[in-house]
């Protein structure tokens, strides 16, 4: 885990929207401010930290506070299934304002060249961005 302190942590969500009950947050917050509802253009937290170069690259823009998971699994099937769902304090009010909040899922090992990222909106070569994924781009994906 590479992430600020209090960035990351677990979530259970009973009678949601999410499509998930419980998993693992990971945020360039706090992990105390991501219960909702985001009615508030001035909610955050800034931890002052570093971003990612290889978000920077998806998001165009450079980014700041990063949080990662790493792992290593070795696979025993030919196929391997991950559920995410991507949130931002940052809808709607600073969607294509210069501020992108990103999130990707980098894959590597054999058979694959370098890293590529696996989380892009469904059918398309689009990575998951708040610029991308909002209530006038791909708007089907943004709830």
């Amino acid at each position: 885990m590479n992430c600020p302190n209090g960035a990351a942590g677990t979530f259970t969500c009973n009678n949601c929207n999410l499509g998930m009950t419980e998993g693992i947050v990971l945020t360039t917050g706090s992990d105390t401010m991501i219960t909702g509802p985001n009615n508030s253009g001035a909610e955050g937290w800034d931890n002052l930290a570093n971003g990612d170069p290889s978000l920077n690259t998806l998001a165009g823009a450079t980014t700041k506070d990063a949080c990662a998971l790493e792992f290593d699994m070795k696979v025993l099937s030919d196929s391997v299934e991950f559920r995410y769902v991507f949130g931002s304090e940052e809808y709607t009010e600073w969607v294509n304002s210069g501020y992108n909040d990103a999130f990707a899922f980098f894959i590597s090992g054999p058979g694959i060249a370098g890293q590529q990222n696996i989380a892009l909106i469904p059918g398309t070569t689009t990575p998951v961005t708040i610029d991308n994924v909002n209530d006038n781009s791909y708007s089907q994906y943004y709830v």
